[in-house]
């Protein structure tokens, strides 16, 4: 899992399976991440292949994590097979999920963009 930091702002990318040992790889990262008092919290799904009941609840510790802490956690890109877990589990609705042109419309109009981060993590 890579994360990068860049002002107050972190972008996390699982990759693989947010199963049983990703999604615990992934909720400490959140809970490290979210603890720093971070304005925003993109997790960035494009590299993630398969969510299990593990993953996704991992994300939504993330997500109450972040709500406590007043951080906003937004899902970016995350592949079909992937989106339909969230559309299945209605958790779509709960989760801001953002797609690649949106996310680098948000990021262009910030004078420090994330398209090269500071890296905090550099760990497979």
């Amino acid at each position: 899992m890579i994360s990068y930091c860049k002002g107050n702002s972190v972008l996390i990318q699982p990759k693989g399976r947010l199963d049983l040992e990703g999604g615990m790889g992934l909720r400490q990262k959140l809970t490290e991440v979210i603890g720093d008092r971070r304005d925003l919290c993109i997790v960035d799904m494009t590299d993630v292949e398969f969510i299990d009941s593990a993953g996704l609840t991992a994300l939504i510790h993330g997500l109450n994590d972040a709500l406590e802490n007043r951080c906003r956690l937004t899902l970016h890109n995350p592949r079909p097979a992937v989106r339909l877990v969230f559309e299945i589990t209605r958790l779509d609705q709960v989760f801001e999920i953002i797609e690649t042109a949106e996310l680098e419309h948000r990021f262009s109009t910030m004078p420090d963009r994330l398209t090269n981060p500071i890296p905090l993590v550099n760990a497979a």
